[in-house]
């Protein structure tokens, strides 16, 4: 049995190994990229689009983005089911405007600090090329733990975890930072929820908006 988990656990860390190694490639390369689109009738669709998603958000709400460079489309081949969406934050209503609170690191964010953006920013569609809004069934007291939760996070500086260790809580990625956030505000209910047995391991981004109960507030795609 230790034996087969031992196997498991260097498999595991292989496959992460090379993901990271992928990650900070592109990482680096990016700024060598023109992945940006410059069609002004695009960009004015796709703004329009991102304007009527803010309008249906509240706090609580899950955002998903799709981007459209080489590290978005390796993260989107390590979801477990749907290959839709490549990264995730938690909606929070604040004076009215909705922020997203995300972990994001490389040469996106130098830091590696957990990120506050407004919408505009954080679906940017020069970089990206799908948005989508998802709400679970969170009560008046939920969203209230959970937007605690996350500003102390923000506050406490949460760094990006570059190794994609689900178990350790100093450092997360974006998927893991969003499902540890719902489940302490929570108080552990979605732990039934997490995959902890076969890669990829905890969770991943699609695992969060396939929730049997998630409930779709909108998507978009900026290309139709």
């Amino acid at each position: 049995m230790a034996h087969h988990r031992n196997l498991y656990l260097a498999g595991m860390k292989r496959k992460f190994g090379f993901f990271l190694s992928l990650f900070l490639f592109f990482a680096a390369c990016r700024q060598n990229q023109d992945t940006s689109t410059t069609d002004k009738v695009y960009l004015k669709s796709a703004f329009q689009k991102i304007d009527s998603l803010k309008n249906l958000l509240h706090s609580g709400d899950l955002i998903f983005r799709s981007g459209n460079d080489d590290v978005s489309r390796a993260a989107r081949s390590f979801n477990r089911t749907d290959t839709s969406y490549s990264h995730c934050g938690v909606v929070l209503v604040e004076n009215n405007i909705p922020y997203v609170y995300h972990a994001l690191g490389g040469v996106y964010n130098p830091s590696q600090k957990l990120m506050r953006q407004a919408i505009d920013s954080f679906a940017n569609p020069t970089e990206n090329n799908a948005i989508g809004a998802w709400r679970y069934p969170l009560d008046s007291v939920q969203i209230r733990n959970l937007s605690d939760i996350v500003h102390q996070y923000y506050k406490n500086e949460l760094k990006f975890d570059l190794y994609f260790n689900f178990k350790s809580d100093d450092r997360m990625y974006c998927a893991e930072f969003v499902y540890k956030s719902l489940n302490r505000a929570t108080v552990g209910k979605w732990v039934p929820y997490v995959n902890t047995d076969t890669l990829p391991f905890g969770v991943t981004t699609d695992d969060l908006f396939l929730y049997k109960n998630a409930k779709l507030v909108s998507k978009e795609n900026f290309h139709k």
